[in-house]
């Protein structure tokens, strides 16, 4: 009989168990065959916690048709369908963000990591499983839940519902957008043949691999956080690492032909991952950079919103009299995709403007150097941030209250939408200083600019303030989207002034002195606040796990980290530390600051870049040049 540990996983091989824990199962390498309806065996995970293994979910996926789009949708069973993990601030599952939506059109994440990348080897399986439970847990219970209140109830200025969630993940927003575009060329043609649906969900098949394995590869820098209470060796960290991001990046050559949302997030996906440790300058070189990877995440979402306005005349006509026949039943439905899709759009504008600031390149999906003033996206968060928040919350600046979780969500998310105001009209001054525009052009956008910061100052810091005196009583999401927020504002404004300091435009500098200085400032406070304050993720989020004998209780099922060294966007902080590394030196050397506060301030900096993943390239390179940085003037001082 062939051997058991080279049997090729397939699709099929997780019981219930793994699946709604969105965990490997090694069933297939325990004897279970797909189809094999008397199994009596067992997996790991459910042996050792000693009940049954039951594949119950297969026999309901090949019972199900293979049109995915149906009339009439069934809520009862979103739960079993789809495993994903949606939470909100208080960590509760959105069961009503699914209620909003046909669960039908979900395409289960089954199995986040059994397909992705062939064990290293047998003796390494065990390791490869493990580091992938962790890989999948980190995200899911740490990146995505920050990620998803952009999209959020209180995230997206184009969207006001009230029933939605607070937070959205991405990963449920774009698979529900994907579901709701493949499904339609067959609900236009009833007649179309199994072949094509079976080519359809063989598509759709390989685009959520790509997707889970971007999200490993992503992950997989944050693994030496749970490498000292799991006993990995840190050379089996970095060979999944590395393997991971090499699969990832071929993977990718495949992603930018295959147009969908899930794309699109792959896609950004990688385009934030770390090159790791141990990649060869010439390996680095010989493939798809995160850079290209970007740019064709927003033309894909920006050729998908074209496409669908294109199609909207026709849809429209088509639903007006299936509206009539079936009582209105389809108009809920219509609004509740325009719902998501503009959440969508508003998401990838988020990137669009971030990747602009930070790489200093032009925006894609809104123009320059008049686009954070005319265009209607940036008029429509103006008048959010003029009009209705500030309405809205007017009586929070002018008496003290009470902050809960849900209201610590509005005002963070409003604060989201404010940074980045300010940021597209960073980006738009740096455009115009770029190319050597009229000073009138220049003038324009600088006042755009100060409008904008103004706007923040006025209707944003004090509740921001308010909320930091009451953050401790609130939850972990809530101090990391705090922090977030506040890292990423103040170094739009550092930006800002370095950028400035390299046009020596001296004159436009003055103007901002207060600014200047109060960025400086919050940045260390800001820092330390990240240094000094944790976040808890746990192996084991589903509650029948936590439950079962003997597990969740050991310290190697949670890891406990600092804000800063759970930051999903290591680029920013290294920034962030460099831009304030100039200033300190700066400052030193002209004799504004003591030798004894230079390295107070130092150390600030060290310990923030020591928290990041150490396997990145990106990281080990902004460690040394701090280093030289504080060498040099420890030198000068002691000349």
């Amino acid at each position: 009989m062939p051997s058991t540990s080279s049997q090729k996983r397939t699709q099929f091989s997780s019981c219930d168990a793994c699946r709604r824990s969105r965990v490997a199962c090694d069933a297939s390498k325990q004897g279970y065959q797909p189809g094999k309806v008397n199994w009596a065996g067992s997996c790991s995970r459910c042996a050792l916690r000693r009940r049954p293994c039951t594949f119950e979910w297969i026999n309901a996926a090949k019972r199900k048709p293979l049109n995915l789009y149906r009339e009439a949708p069934s809520h009862s069973s979103s739960t079993e369908t789809d495993p994903a993990i949606t939470q909100d601030t208080q960590g509760g599952t959105n069961a009503s963000f699914y209620d909003q939506y046909d669960t039908d059109h979900i395409t289960p994440l089954d199995e986040p990591s059994a397909d992705l990348i062939e064990p290293l080897g047998p003796q390494a399986e065990s390791v490869d499983i493990l580091l992938t439970s962790w890989c999948d847990q980190i995200f899911l219970n740490g990146f995505e839940p920050l990620f998803g209140l952009i999209a959020g109830r209180n995230g997206c200025p184009f969207v006001n519902n009230p029933t939605s969630e607070v937070c959205i993940p991405p990963t449920e927003l774009f698979r529900k957008l994907d579901a709701d575009t493949d499904d339609a060329p067959d609900r236009q043609n009833p007649n179309s043949g199994l072949e094509a649906q079976g080519q359809q969900q063989e598509k759709d098949f390989q685009i959520d691999q790509s997707l889970k394995q971007a999200i490993r590869s992503f992950t997989a820098h944050w693994l030496p956080l749970v490498s000292s209470k799991n006993h990995f060796t840190t050379s089996q960290i970095e060979e999944f690492t590395k393997e991971s991001w090499r699969i990832a990046r071929k993977d990718m050559l495949k992603v930018v032909n295959r147009i969908s949302y899930r794309s699109a997030l792959a896609l950004y996906l990688f385009a934030q991952t770390p090159i790791p440790v141990g990649i060869s300058d010439d390996e680095e070189l010989d493939g798809i950079s995160g850079l290209v990877c970007i740019q064709t995440a927003l033309l894909q979402i920006q050729r998908l919103r074209g496409r669908q306005r294109s199609h909207q005349f026709h849809v429209s006509e088509v639903s007006a009299w299936a509206d009539i026949l079936a009582g209105s039943s389809n108009l809920t439905f219509t609004e509740a995709y325009l719902d998501f899709e503009s959440r969508a759009y508003w998401t990838a504008v988020v990137w669009d403007t971030s990747n602009s600031l930070t790489l200093n390149l032009r925006t894609s999906l809104t123009s320059g150097l008049n686009g954070a003033c005319s265009e209607p996206a940036w008029r429509l968060v103006r008048t959010f941030l003029l009009g209705s928040f500030n309405t809205r919350t007017d009586h929070w600046r002018s008496s003290s209250f009470d902050i809960s979780d849900e209201i610590a969500s509005q005002i963070i998310a409003a604060a989201d939408i404010g940074m980045l105001y300010i940021w597209k009209n960073i980006t738009s001054l740096k455009e115009a200083l770029r190319e050597g525009v009229e000073e009138e052009k220049v003038s324009f956008v600088w006042n755009a600019l100060i409008e904008a910061s103004n706007i923040f100052k006025t209707s944003i810091r004090p509740l921001l303030n308010s909320l930091e005196r009451q953050l401790h009583f609130l939850s972990q999401l809530s101090r990391l989207a705090w922090y977030e927020v506040n890292l990423q504002y103040n170094l739009g404004i550092l930006i800002l002034c370095d950028s400035l300091v390299l046009a020596d435009r001296l004159d436009l500098l003055s103007q901002i002195t207060e600014l200047r200085r109060d960025a400086e400032h919050e940045s260390f406070n800001n820092l330390k606040f990240g240094l000094q304050n944790t976040y808890t993720i746990s192996r084991y989020s589903d509650e029948s796990d936590k439950a079962s004998p003997g597990r969740g209780n050991f310290p190697e099922d949670q890891i406990i980290v600092s804000l800063i060294a759970l930051d999903p966007y290591p680029n920013r902080v290294i920034d962030s530390a460099l831009l304030m590394s100039k200033v300190i030196s700066s400052e030193y050397r002209q004799g504004k600051i003591k030798h004894e506060n230079y390295s107070y301030l130092s150390s600030i900096l060290s310990q923030t870049l020591d928290e990041l993943p150490l396997n990145a390239k990106i990281v080990q390179a902004a460690r040394e040049n701090l280093k030289q940085s504080f060498h040099k003037i420890d030198e000068a001082a002691e000349a």
